[in-house]
């Protein structure tokens, strides 16, 4: 899926209005968190299958104090009060170029959200779609527990949840615009009480175009021009919190590549919605039956446990999936213990400068063995 100039700055322009930042998964309770690695992340097509949205039921009544009139709308994240819910949404930009021709990016989002006892809180699923002209691609991430599992195209990844901003982001665009909503009452119109999947909620609208180019903070000689601009958001009577929202824009003058490789001016609309239903209903989020048990660690040619790992080292899923063995050896050592161990077990070890070749019939992978943030070696496992 190619990011395009323009998704960039619609997500900016339209993002700048409703949050601050893309919410982190980060624990209520603080284990400690896993270092980060520098290691480059390998090219992946992200895909899985869409569930289909069940029909929304109404929502339980929830005992919470509505915000009191005439002041400034800073409305909850529905995570902050309810205890379940359900999500569907789509993001969708269609580009038009000066010869009539178009591209398209549709975004489709399913997904669920339990708050639990664990240390973070809650668990979560995303089922996403994404279709770019005719070229579709599918994912589903798991976030239960301290795990994070993610199948693309029928491969699964699982990494610590500390890690797993790598897996969320296409799911952050929806959840996180929720999460940090801040809209003035002075700049938006109060279109009355409505009923949205059996929650009663007050809606609010703004279409003044000049609001989205300042939060926007466009420059004055900019190339792109907001001509519309549309924004519609559902706040839950009791509870205050976001049930729904969509968003309309027009944006022209645009620079995009056309086929023949000329960057030339285009317009752009963006229809993007996001909402919440089946609120504190009986919800379970659990992994597929396929999906591999998350914390196993596999390292080609050796089964589970038996991979060699320095005395008081550890072996573990690093951000991207990948095998990691960190410990208290320095980069030197580290690389004299498996040329030693791997050697021993009857693989050849071959390499030099951190990169090694590891080989046993018909069987390989490769081992970079570096230096992480805390000045102790670390060595990272990468296979096919």
């Amino acid at each position: 899926m190619t990011v395009k100039r323009t998704l960039t700055l619609l997500l900016f322009v339209l993002l700048a209005l409703g949050l601050a930042a893309c919410g982190e998964d980060k624990p209520t309770a603080t284990p400690e968190p896993a270092a980060a690695t520098d290691t480059p992340v390998p090219p992946t097509d992200t895909p899985v299958p869409p569930t289909n949205t069940p029909a929304p039921a109404a929502v339980a009544a929830i005992d919470t104090p509505t915000p009191a009139a005439g002041e400034a709308s800073s409305f909850a994240a529905p995570n902050d009060i309810l205890k379940s819910y359900r999500t569907k949404g789509q993001f969708l930009i269609t580009t038009t170029f000066q010869d009539g021709t178009s591209t398209s990016q549709d975004m489709q989002l399913e997904g669920a959200f339990v708050r639990t006892d664990n240390a973070y809180g809650s668990d979560e699923s995303f089922q996403m779609t994404v279709n770019e002209s005719g070229n579709v691609e599918q994912v589903s991430i798991y976030k239960i527990g301290e795990w994070v599992s993610a199948n693309s195209q029928g491969e699964w990844i699982t990494v610590g949840r500390d890690n797993a901003g790598l897996f969320t982001a296409m799911s952050d665009i929806f959840t996180s615009f929720v999460d940090g909503f801040v809209l003035e009452s002075s700049e938006a119109d109060n279109l009355g009480d409505e009923t949205v999947d059996g929650v009663t909620a007050t809606h609010y609208q703004i279409q003044d175009t000049t609001i989205f180019t300042r939060m926007a903070e466009m420059a004055p000689d900019a190339e792109e021009v907001i001509d519309k601009a549309e924004m519609n958001v559902w706040v839950a009577k009791e509870g205050g919190y976001v049930v729904k929202y969509t968003v309309l824009a027009e944006v022209s003058n645009v620079m995009e590549t056309n086929a023949a490789g000329e960057e030339v001016a285009t317009t752009q609309s963006v229809n993007w919605s996001y909402q919440i239903y089946d609120a504190n209903a009986d919800i379970t989020i659990a992994l597929p039956a396929d999906a591999p048990e998350p914390g196993v660690v596999s390292v080609p040619g050796f089964a589970e446990g038996e991979f060699p790992v320095p005395e008081g080292g550890k072996l573990a899923a690093n951000m991207i999936g990948m095998p990691e063995v960190t410990s208290d050896l320095t980069q030197e050592e580290l690389v004299k213990f498996y040329s030693d161990a791997l050697t021993a077990l009857g693989w050849t070890f071959s390499g030099d400068f951190g990169f090694y070749e590891v080989t046993k019939g018909d069987v390989s992978f490769s081992l970079f063995i570096d230096t992480a943030d805390n000045g102790k070696g670390r060595a990272q496992v990468f296979a096919e």
